[in-house]
């Protein structure tokens, strides 16, 4: 992630997946072995958005990776936390130090904000788009919507009650 590191589309994707290959066994296998529910920031449909939609690299690469490190895992539910274009720009200057995606240009962010928006579209029964440009008392109220009725479909289902 450090800015100046030169890096391919391929390379950063495979070292992605490689990152998460092992992230899935030391943590969430284990978790999930275990009852346990996890939360992450980020999976593979960032890899879709980043690499794919910001990188160019071709879905069926992505979803080959995909199949090969988390076999049929999936997530149950994915939030995506959505802004418009002015509003993350204006988020990220405020940040320090950027790293090397931040550091990107806005047609890069365009790309990986529509291929977000793309997935959410294609399966709107997993991902949920919250807007983020609202104030924070509507994007906690919009994410209570979804979670809400979310958890109580999940009660015992992971051994454990909510």
């Amino acid at each position: 992630l450090a800015p100046g590191s030169r890096i391919g589309p391929l390379a950063e994707l495979v070292l992605v997946f490689a990152a998460r290959a092992d992230h899935l066994r030391e943590v969430i296998e284990p978790a999930l072995a275990a009852g346990e529910w996890v939360v992450c920031d980020r999976f593979t449909d960032a890899s879709y958005a980043y690499q794919g939609g910001g990188r160019g690299l071709p879905e069926a690469s992505i979803a080959a990776l995909e199949a090969l490190v988390q076999g049929p895992l999936r997530p149950d539910l994915t939030l995506l936390l959505d802004a418009p274009p002015a509003v993350t720009d204006d988020r990220l200057r405020q940040r320090a130090p950027a790293d090397r995606f931040e550091l990107e240009e806005g047609a890069f962010f365009a790309r990986v904000r529509a291929a977000y928006l793309e997935r959410a579209r294609r399966e709107p029964d997993r991902i949920r788009v919250i807007r983020t440009d609202q104030s924070l008392d509507a994007v906690r109220q919009d994410l209570a919507a979804c979670l809400d009725p979310f958890l109580a479909s999940q009660r015992g289902k992971a051994g454990k009650p909510l």
